[in-house]
């Protein structure tokens, strides 16, 4: 028999005919505060159960099912999540810092921020995922899959989403200041006002096919971004700041730039095929054999 307690009080919630967790059918319970840290609850069904304010820091919870269970103000700090479900979860204000959530599957609506800082979601799936101001600080993001997701004003800086699928999300007013979006999709993304100063943007996608619509950046802060090979083609990046980033060989071919900064910004080799630079601040900018780059006269110190 195994007695599940809660944290504070002792008092027994819940009896469970068996010596372990792991693999246990605990779909509907009502375990609010339960001390469950530490427990191997690999494989466990958590289904429509209530787990708020729980104690799970550090436990085993590989292979889960969370699915439409409430996690309001859980503790999940170094816990393991890798290949869970969590699709309907409910994370108001949980803690997931350091916690392991490679491979796992993310979904639903939360109205107040989850803290995933510096924890794994290395190739996890949050398609369609609301998660507004949700905090991502110096997390591993890598490969994951945020399509369609909303992630406005979420914290992302320092997170690593090299190789990210991040199509059609919604990332207005994010915090994203040096994080690692190297070889991201990021086709249809909506960024009006984020924050990509110092950003790793080497070969990211911004284009997608015809028939996608392509990245919108209006008022960006992406100063000293690096941006080498982008594919920008048709983005919207009406007064973004670019000052002193790196563009080198980047495709901007028919971008709508009307009062972009590109101050002191490397665009050697950039195509500008179709861009009308006349409003855009192009000081210092180095357009070195850039392509099709249709520099208004009266234009001065352009290298």
């Amino acid at each position: 028999m195994f007695e599940i307690k809660h944290k504070d009080t002792g008092e027994v919630l819940a009896t469970i005919n068996s010596n372990s967790l792991a693999g246990a059918d605990l779909k509907e319970y009502d375990l609010p505060g339960a001390d469950l840290s530490g427990q191997d609850l690999s494989g466990a069904n958590f289904y429509n159960s209530d787990l708020t304010g729980a104690d799970l820091r550090g436990a085993n919870l590989r292979s889960a099912s969370l699915i439409n269970t409430v996690l309001d103000k859980a503790d999940l700090v170094e816990a393991v999540l890798q290949n869970a479900t969590l699709l309907g979860a409910r994370l108001n204000h949980a803690k997931l810092d350091k916690a392991n959530l490679s491979n796992a599957i993310l979904g639903g609506e939360s109205d107040r921020p989850a803290n995933f800082s510096r924890a794994s979601l290395k190739e996890a799936t949050l398609i369609g995922a609301t998660m507004e101001h949700t905090i991502f600080t110096a997390a591993d993001m890598r490969e994951s899959d945020l399509n369609n997701s909303n992630l406005m004003s979420a914290n992302l800086t320092g997170t690593n989403l090299e190789g990210a699928s991040i199509c059609d999300a919604l990332l207005n007013r994010a915090d994203m200041a040096g994080s690692n979006l190297s070889r991201a999709d990021l086709c249809g993304a909506h960024m009006n006002f984020a924050n990509l100063a110092d950003v790793n943007l080497t070969d990211a996608q911004f284009s997608g096919e015809e028939t996608q619509q392509a990245a919108i950046l209006t008022g960006t802060n992406m100063q000293r971004a690096v941006l080498v090979g982008a594919q920008l083609a048709k983005a919207v990046l009406q007064k973004a700041d670019l000052t002193r980033s790196n563009l080198h060989n980047a495709n901007l071919s028919y971008a709508l730039m009307s009062g972009a900064n590109l101050h002191h910004a490397n665009v050697e080799g950039a195509d500008f095929t179709g861009v009308n630079l006349g409003t855009v601040s192009l000081d210092y900018a180095n357009f070195s054999k850039s392509k099709h780059a249709d520099i208004p006269s009266g234009k001065s110190n352009i290298r």
